[in-house]
């Protein structure tokens, strides 16, 4: 998910703050009573500066409890040092009720186990977390689900309960969910793309497991095409969905102008 990018789109963020503009109505559904069946995870790409992204992300937490997550990235990761900045933002979101992941790069199943382990141990030892997003995840049956449990494990057994979502931006087998009688990943994004997301379909066997285990990712997508993009990825059994109008080279360092409305909208699922 465009890890070589991260610093560029920090020092832009910290230059320009992001003002929020009106977005268009949404046809708001009936609430649902029970447990949340869709929520937001955003990649939060973006430097902690006043009135940041993050003072929004933190907002609309506040607002939508247990339905918002993001995913914050220093540098590639942890980053080299304690920034005091992203302590406080990451700090504001868990307390409005925000749930958040540590981005963790993992090349494809390429990165040694050890220097996955010391970006997971980093991250806890400077930032409260809730889980770890895995990005650069392979998706070849038969090759690296071993590997993918190992960090499912060694995540899990720094924090209770952690949230590990797994990221190969494409279809994937069933074996990276659950592999020899063991969970692999807590979910696994699914789609991540620009284009044709509206005549996307998830794989037969998606529609047979929990939509908690999938997220959707779908960018580039204008105001008029958001709530679309929402309910495609209900329909096609994703749990977990972002969508922004933010572009290449970098579509995660801003949050979209309806940002808000979508919020609102995927909590009435």
């Amino acid at each position: 998910m465009l890890r070589a990018l991260v610093l560029t789109s920090i020092l832009l963020s910290s230059s320009f703050a992001q003002v929020a503009t009106p977005a268009g109505p949404a046809t708001l559904r009936t609430p649902t009573l029970a447990a949340p069946e869709l929520r937001v995870l955003v990649p939060a790409y973006f430097y902690p500066v006043t009135n940041s992204p993050w003072t929004r992300l933190s907002a609309v937490a506040a607002l939508h409890p247990k339905r918002i997550a993001a995913i914050g990235n220093v540098f590639n990761g942890p980053g080299a040092a304690f920034d005091a900045s992203y302590s406080a933002a990451f700090a504001d979101f868990r307390a409005q009720g925000g749930t958040l992941l540590g981005y963790v790069y993992t090349s494809y199943g390429a990165r040694p186990l050890a220097q996955v382990f010391a970006d997971v141990d980093q991250w806890l030892a400077w930032y409260p977390l809730d889980g770890f997003f895995l990005d650069e995840m392979a998706n070849t049956p038969g090759q690296f689900e071993s590997y993918y449990q190992a960090i499912y494990q060694y995540a899990r057994s720094k924090v209770a309960h952690a949230l590990v979502v797994d990221n190969p931006g494409a279809s994937t087998s069933p074996s990276y969910l659950h592999w020899n009688n063991k969970t692999v990943a807590s979910a696994v994004c699914i789609y991540e793309g620009s284009t044709g997301f509206s005549t996307w379909h998830s794989d037969a066997w998606v529609k047979t497991r929990p939509r908690q285990e999938f997220y959707a990712l779908p960018y580039a997508t204008p105001s008029s095409g958001w709530q679309a993009a929402v309910d495609h990825a209900f329909t096609e059994n994703c749990g977990w969905v972002y969508v922004t109008d933010d572009v290449l080279p970098n579509p995660w360092d801003t949050l979209p102008a309806y940002f808000e409305a979508l919020a609102a909208y995927v909590a009435t699922f």
